[in-house]
């Protein structure tokens, strides 16, 4: 421990001085963003970048859009569906000024860093109340900024526990609710032959890792602040939940290649039939159910199990949002806007829903019998998400999760005491330059 707490030590500086340029802006308010001019009868093209989904989502509702309207052109952007990827993809353009995107899918953790940047144009005048009546309250609550709405949801995310329902039922089990009974259940599974691995999970050092992390907090019953430019990590619900997560893999109930796992990763092994349990978000429901699945049929899923202080299950709430550039050209606002409103449409959020089991943010897609059909849980989403949290609303939430997963990962890779590794991350955190600090090189329109 000591080794690495001086190791962060040494280079906290050139972590701040690496900030600095790219995410702490003086808050300031946006200018209210004229009325859309209306589009022009030549045809106008927008640019959207957006992740892939592996089933070319983003590419095929440009294609249903332009059927509606031949007079706009929609040109998509696909980037690696990587959430760090594609945060300094962003920002490398934003920062620079660049008018290159006219439309952006976010995660939800970035919309508070690019408003206080200046780099996203505010939406409230396009979407009045009365058009987002219709939208699930939870995700519609992490678009705003300093009482200004910057984004628009498109579907939401969340973590849950995916389990072989085929070998639970063999041994006259339910899906596991505690921490305890997962690991016990795991066990008994492996030792039984019935399975090769127990759990798997995204322990590699990237945003996932933060995610699982901050989950079995809120699932001990720890609260971290998440309001708030400084978030308390070091709490006994913290420390506990580390401990939990190492304690997987040290006991072998997670295999050690955990520690290099993303989404995809642990998503291939669950859906190769190597382990029981798997935490991941609702696109492998749609992934377990294809024709050529080694598992079709035989998934279940259930809330993530809570810790010894935990009460209420909880889980991160994610997923893509929609942002415009703030530097968007007059005569390209109304196309945007247009594309916007379709995307939140019944065709679109129906195509998130069978597509690949994406969470739909519009109330009447729930209750749409085909979407029923194809994802039965669909049913509980609403209550999930109602208990989920979003990560801590900080303008420079990505240092703080940078400094977070070096710690994590060094406690599970190395067994690092999880108290002093809190304590440290902590520490280092509180000394991060806040929001309200100025920072020179950041372009506004």
């Amino acid at each position: 421990m000591t080794g690495w707490r001086r190791s962060v030590r040494r280079n906290r500086h050139i972590l701040l001085l690496m900030a600095l340029p790219l995410v702490f802006a003086a808050a300031c308010q946006s200018k209210d963003a004229p009325e859309p001019q209306p589009v022009p009868r030549e045809p106008v093209t927008i640019t959207f970048s957006s992740l892939e989904t592996g089933t070319g989502t983003a590419q095929k509702m440009a294609e249903a859009f332009m059927k509606q309207r031949p007079d706009i052109r929609v040109k998509t952007v696909i980037l690696p569906p990587i959430s760090d990827v594609m945060h300094n993809e962003y920002v490398n353009q934003l920062v620079s000024g660049s008018t290159d995107t006219d439309l952006f899918a976010l995660d939800v953790i970035w919309i508070e860093e690019f408003a206080s940047a200046g780099w996203l144009a505010p939406l409230d005048e396009y979407f009045p109340a009365n058009e987002l009546k219709g939208m699930l309250p939870k995700p519609l609550e992490g678009v705003y900024s300093r009482g200004r709405m910057y984004a628009l949801p498109w579907y939401a995310d969340t973590g849950l526990l995916f389990y072989r329902k085929d070998l639970l039922e063999s041994l006259d089990r339910r899906p596991p609710a505690t921490w305890d009974d997962l690991i016990a259940q795991a066990e008994m599974l492996k030792r039984t032959g019935l399975v090769e691995h127990g759990y798997v999970f995204q322990a590699n050092a990237y945003e996932g890792l933060t995610v699982n992390f901050l989950e079995s907090v809120w699932n001990n019953g720890g609260r971290l602040g998440e309001r708030s430019d400084r978030p308390q990590l070091y709490s006994r619900e913290s420390v506990e939940a580390l401990q939990y997560m190492q304690r997987l893999i040290r006991e072998g109930i997670a295999p050690k290649e955990v520690l290099d796992f993303k989404e995809g990763d642990s998503r291939d092994w669950f859906l190769d039939g190597r382990a029981a349990f798997l935490r991941s978000g609702p696109i492998v429901w749609g992934l377990s159910n294809r024709e050529d699945s080694k598992v079709k049929g035989r998934i279940g899923i259930a809330p993530l199990p809570v810790g010894p202080h935990g009460t209420t299950e909880g889980s991160s709430i994610g997923g893509s949002s929609l942002g415009m550039n703030a530097r968007i050209s007059e005569s390209r606002k109304a196309a945007a806007v247009a594309f916007l409103k379709f995307l939140i449409g019944e065709e679109a959020q129906k195509q998130i829903a069978l597509e690949h089991s994406r969470i739909p943010v519009m109330k009447r897609t729930f209750e749409d019998p085909e979407v029923l059909a194809f994802n039965p849980f669909y049913r509980d989403i609403p209550a999930v998400l109602a208990n989920s949290h979003f990560r801590p609303k900080a303008a420079h939430y990505a240092d703080i999760s940078s400094v977070l997963q070096i710690g994590l990962h060094d406690a599970l890779s190395q067994g690092s005491p999880a108290d002093k590794v809190l304590q440290a991350v902590d520490r280092i955190v509180g000394e991060l330059p806040s929001v309200a600090e100025p920072a020179s090189g950041l372009n506004r329109p």
